[in-house]
């Protein structure tokens, strides 16, 4: 068993290193397609001025150290969080062998699944930074405003449906990709998928700040959070019976936090409004009716077919469906819109041939 455990932590650290060199590896190879390209264009251009690589590398470290800081602090809480966990529960009394199946229950399996659509939701405002900072640097702040609206609308046309679905379906999720879980994981993911949005709003913020040159805001906000995680987890579980939900509450705490303080910062710089109704509250009703369809149609195929795999690979595209006549009649969103989502020409393709969608 620490064998398998063994094997089980290297393949999780090598992944994420693999993963790092493979995205390396297809930049590299972009930059090859297109290099004859860039130096045509470089030889065309007599207006600009020759930098050295020891000042572009300054600039790059200067621009992204704030950043690479303030996710550290961002990741480093869940390290805090399991050690105060074993720590306190430990001090009171509770079994070491238990106690490291609630944590792995929370870290393992309800950490893993919800950080795959964080993934997804978080390169829009990674895409977003070049466009704000070149027109927050020409004084355009309305257009930076309405860049950072398309931002906004693009992550959660992503984020919503992902929170809704893995609520309904948390269940046979967790099943499929952990038989062995004792179902605590899927409660954490029910109670705890609204996060998605909250790290999806967090993620635009922390990018935002960064792209208009205010890389300390987000770290000092990071570490604000972290020091409220910190204390709402250590005043939980020495005065309650919460046991990991604990955790969950503190990691929700920590996402509004780092939310309100960015969002004042926004403000202050940009003055900027998030547009809740067209960038929250379409996408959120939209995904309501597609999270009845893939509960219906996945709980009741498991009733006759004992498969959580069948269910789920059947459920999931009609789902997908349902979100996408939904979005389309509840937000009407423009063929400029639709285009910024990945894969927008085939739905704009889609759209055309629906009745009820009228090109903005």
């Amino acid at each position: 068993e620490n064998s398998i455990a063994k094997w089980g932590a290297a393949g999780s650290t090598v992944g994420t290193g693999a993963g790092v060199v493979t995205a390396l590896a297809f930049m590299l190879l972009v930059y090859g397609v297109n290099r004859r390209k860039i130096l045509h264009r470089v030889e065309r251009d007599h207006r600009h001025q020759e930098e050295s690589y020891k000042e572009i590398f300054r600039v790059i470290i200067l621009v992204v150290s704030p950043i690479i800081l303030s996710a550290f602090v961002y990741n480093v809480n869940a390290y805090i969080n399991g050690y105060l966990f074993s720590d306190i529960l430990g001090r009171r009394g509770g079994d070491a062998a238990q106690i490291g199946i609630l944590y792995a229950e929370y870290a393992t399996y309800f950490m893993t699944i919800i950080n795959i659509p964080l993934t997804l939701s978080s390169t829009a405002p990674t895409s977003m930074i070049p466009e704000v900072s070149a027109l927050y640097a020409t004084g355009d702040i309305e257009a930076t405003r309405e860049c950072i609206d398309q931002t906004v609308q693009l992550s959660m046309v992503v984020s919503a449906p992902c929170a809704m679905g893995l609520a309904v379906l948390a269940q046979p999720i967790v099943f499929l990709l952990y038989g062995n879980s004792t179902g605590l994981a899927a409660n954490l993911l029910i109670l705890g998928s609204f996060s998605i949005l909250l790290n999806g709003m967090s993620n635009i913020s922390n990018g935002v700040l960064q792209a208009i040159g205010q890389q300390r805001i987000p770290v000092i906000t990071a570490a604000i959070a972290l020091v409220v995680d910190i204390v709402v987890v250590v005043v939980l579980l020495f005065t309650t019976n919460l046991g990991v939900y604990a955790l969950l509450i503190a990691m929700v705490i920590y996402s509004v936090v780092v939310c309100v303080l960015n969002d004042r910062a926004m403000k202050k710089y940009l003055q900027y409004k998030n547009p809740w109704k067209e960038g929250y509250l379409y996408p959120v009703l939209a995904s309501v009716p597609m999270g009845i369809v893939a509960g219906c149609i996945c709980y009741g195929l498991n009733i006759f077919v004992k498969s959580n795999f069948i269910c789920l690979i059947v459920s999931i595209p009609v789902a997908a469906v349902v979100y996408l006549f939904a979005y389309l009649i509840i937000s009407k969103p423009s063929e400029s819109q639709l285009r910024r989502i990945p894969g927008g020409s085939y739905l704009i393709r889609i759209a055309e041939k629906l009745p009820f969608w009228q090109n903005n």
